[in-house]
């Protein structure tokens, strides 16, 4: 496995920006038509929510290009989100945070690692004039991705140009237009993830356990951390834990639900705090829940309540009514989203406000407007 380490880590910046372009000149001489793969590969490795949001390109090439064999290069951080897919062969390791953390040294070591492969075509989703230059070195002969401000500057196909703000699974459902696979216009594939039975059957036994959840009553997941941890920290995703006590202690009154806190290991603390302050019952299993489990949950749980998080995609994806609040960033970039578009409500104030305060973030009572009326949904 490969450790990514933050010295000598090379930056996307003005200069590399302008010195990519002069260096796609040739590249763009050379451009040459698309062929059909037979072996591929997903350059993609971070973050967890943007490997989701890429999930939707895989499963429409893998339907318009059946006999191929599509291998994903993913982070550690990301690789739980795509680990049981189905439609893909092998994961390839690329370090703990992704490659954009990676030294120069450690940048030729994935671009080794990945020519043994013997791949001839590789899809690049992300903008980056890192990963064009890993997919070069790396010596596959048709690299196919989105060429902005010349960061795909070593492409040999480019993705049609999406003028204004697009979100991140549209722009990655490019590429698939630039494999010649048409998209009926406004057709967004739904996420994809996949839970393991053995964590649908741990999952079901320890709600049985830990929550006395038979059923009979609305169980509700609480995700309360992110923006820590991962390649774009920003502990400022987080809405404040008073307003996570007051939905809470709203959802056990009003809906007699259950309630469980679920997080990573650097949630334990924040999930336990938020647990103390609240007049009712919560189960804490914040830094014991893989993403598998959590996706397991979702299948069977009433509703998710989670921040501009990874694991708040996951719910989405497995279909579980979902309220995702964001606070800095733009959900019309990255929100989490589902075929049945009333399962999941974004919460967000409208402005990018600099410096962002949730003085100014979503309220409680939005919270609370948005979480009775996912839990009027029929399962």
């Amino acid at each position: 496995m490969l450790a990514a380490t933050q010295h000598n880590m090379p930056q996307e910046t003005f200069l590399t920006a302008a010195a990519a372009r002069l260096l796609s000149i040739p590249f763009r001489l050379a451009r040459r038509p698309f062929a059909s793969p037979q072996k591929a590969l997903i350059l993609h490795p971070c973050c967890l929510s943007q490997v989701m949001l890429a999930t939707p390109l895989l499963s429409i090439l893998s339907a318009a290009f059946p006999d191929t064999q599509f291998d994903w290069a993913v982070s550690d951080w990301a690789r739980p989100a795509i680990a049981k897919n189905p439609h893909i062969s092998e994961l390839l390791p690329t370090g703990d945070l992704g490659v954009t953390r990676m030294s120069l040294p450690e940048l030729r070591t994935v671009a080794q690692q990945i020519r043994q492969g013997g791949y001839d075509t590789c899809l690049i989703p992300g903008r980056s004039s890192l990963l064009a230059w890993v997919a070069w070195q790396a010596g596959i002969p048709q690299r196919i991705g989105v060429a902005s401000g010349g960061r795909g500057f070593a492409h040999t196909l480019v993705a049609p140009t999406r003028v204004g703000r697009q979100h991140a699974a549209d722009i990655y459902l490019s590429l698939a237009k630039a494999c010649g696979v048409d998209l009926p216009p406004g057709e967004r594939p739904p996420m994809e993830f996949h839970p393991a039975d053995d964590d649908r059957t741990a999952v079901t036994q320890r709600l049985i356990d830990d929550l006395d959840w038979l059923g009979d009553v609305p169980l509700v997941i609480i995700h309360p951390g992110g923006g820590e941890g991962s390649l774009y920290e920003d502990p400022l995703k987080r809405w404040p834990s008073e307003r996570f006590v007051r939905l809470i202690n709203h959802l056990v009154r009003q809906h007699n639900a259950r309630i469980l806190l679920v997080g990573g290991q650097q949630d334990h603390a924040l999930a336990t705090a938020i647990a103390g302050m609240t007049s009712v019952h919560c189960a804490n299993w914040a830094g014991r829940i893989t993403l598998g489990e959590l996706g397991a949950l979702g299948e069977i749980a009433n509703l998710y309540v989670g921040n501009d998080t990874g694991p708040t995609h996951i719910a989405a994806a497995v279909g579980c009514p979902t309220l995702a609040i964001f606070g800095p960033s733009n959900p019309t970039l990255s929100a989490p989203y589902s075929p049945k578009s009333e399962r999941v409500v974004t919460l967000w104030q409208g402005e990018e406000i600099r410096p962002f305060s949730w003085q100014e973030g979503v309220t409680v009572n939005q919270a609370l407007k948005a979480a009775d009326q996912l839990l009027r949904l029929k399962n």
